[in-house]
């Protein structure tokens, strides 16, 4: 089994991020959704949605909401929002998306990289552009490694929702990985995430191949100006033509 594919459906996974910041998410779909001018009824996807805050939102705002993620925990989650206009399935993001036809595709907060191949990788952003309707967006929000990367290696140790963690994130070659010491009753496991470092033209390229015309590119949940080296995000806004 591979690390997304276990580590994603714990419940230790959605105690360490309890604390992501829920307003700053918000705040960043209305600028999206601003920016893109998407009207209310507009269909959209939001591919490895987690718990579907994202997607939540989006309905919230009058959209049209598909929400896809590999996690039976996290789809069992996100039904439980109950929110009018939002529907929530499992799907691997590999494999073609149960529906086409959407006026843009938003894949948020490192959402990517997970695979062995850039070839699974490449899938993904074709099955983007596949959902898309004519004219339709993929928005596709990144970590920008160039920012973390001088800070690495890190550990912590912290405890949430009654367990204990202790974490070293630290680069290879090709990739950023955090390994994750979990200590729930007594007992010790084991857990990893492993992303893939891409620069800012690698996503680009990725995007071009899928038969996307890259747009703009922000550098943070404000949609400030990218910087190479400074910015913790990578935003890619491209289109469908």
């Amino acid at each position: 089994m591979k690390w997304f594919e276990s580590w994603f459906d714990t419940a230790y996974y959605h105690a360490l991020y309890a604390h992501r910041n829920d307003a700053e998410a918000m705040a960043f779909m209305d600028a999206l959704v601003n920016h893109l001018q998407l009207d209310q009824g507009s269909k959209v996807v939001d591919v490895a949605c987690g718990k579907g805050r994202h997607a939540a939102h989006l309905a919230e705002m009058g959209m049209q909401v598909l929400g896809l993620d590999l996690s039976e925990n996290s789809i069992e989650q996100a039904k439980r929002l109950d929110k009018d206009g939002a529907r929530f399935l499992c799907h691997d993001m590999r494999e073609d998306f149960p529906q086409n036809g959407f006026d843009a595709v938003f894949n948020l907060f490192t959402s990517f990289g997970y695979f062995e191949s850039g070839q699974e990788d490449q899938r993904v952003l074709q099955n983007m552009y596949n959902a898309c309707t004519l004219g339709g967006y993929v928005v596709q929000d990144y970590l920008n490694a160039n920012s973390v990367i001088d800070d690495l290696p890190m550990e912590d140790t912290l405890e949430r929702g009654g367990y204990k963690f202790q974490t070293r994130k630290y680069r290879t070659d090709k990739h950023i990985v955090k390994d994750i010491t979990v200590e729930d009753s007594g007992e010790v496991l084991m857990f990893q995430e492993k992303v893939r470092i891409f620069t800012k033209d690698e996503l680009l390229g990725l995007h071009q191949q899928a038969g996307l015309d890259v747009l703009e590119v922000f550098g943070d949940y404000s949609l400030g100006a990218f910087d190479d080296n400074s910015s913790p995000r990578i935003v890619l806004i491209s289109k469908k033509s």
